[in-house]
């Protein structure tokens, strides 16, 4: 039983140990001075995704950063929140069906909050 115990909890503290930071980086060189995960700060990205002509909330809207493959999807609400963004400018892109791809130049994420506003024009 003891053994069990003792074996479960390893494999437990080797599974958390084991899990990758994923951190979205700020747009630029790639070349840049690299900064160990241990010392890095991140923050979070929020906001609504909006209909021009209705103020509607648009719920599945795709965001992602500019030079990122990485997707987010807006909520029912058209909510969206993207953690682990380090401070820095950003090229925000989205994009709907039937809708204008948008894309939003030089977000400035830094601080605690970071709240956006996104309105897409139809096609």
């Amino acid at each position: 039983m003891k053994k069990n115990v003792f074996l479960i909890t390893a494999l437990l503290f080797i599974g958390l140990i084991s899990q990758a930071v994923n951190v979205i980086t700020p747009k630029g060189d790639k070349n840049t001075e690299t900064t160990e995960i241990s010392t890095l700060t991140t923050t979070s990205l929020s906001g609504i995704v909006l209909d021009n002509e209705t103020g509607e909330a648009l719920a599945g809207v795709a965001i992602r950063f500019e030079g990122s493959n990485e997707t987010f999807y807006t909520d029912f609400d058209g909510n969206f929140k993207i953690n682990n963004v380090v401070p820095g400018k950003y090229n925000i892109l989205s994009n709907y069906i039937s809708y204008a791809d948008n894309k939003l130049k030089d977000v400035n994420v830094s601080g605690p909050k970071n709240v956006i506003r996104l309105v897409l024009k139809k096609d």
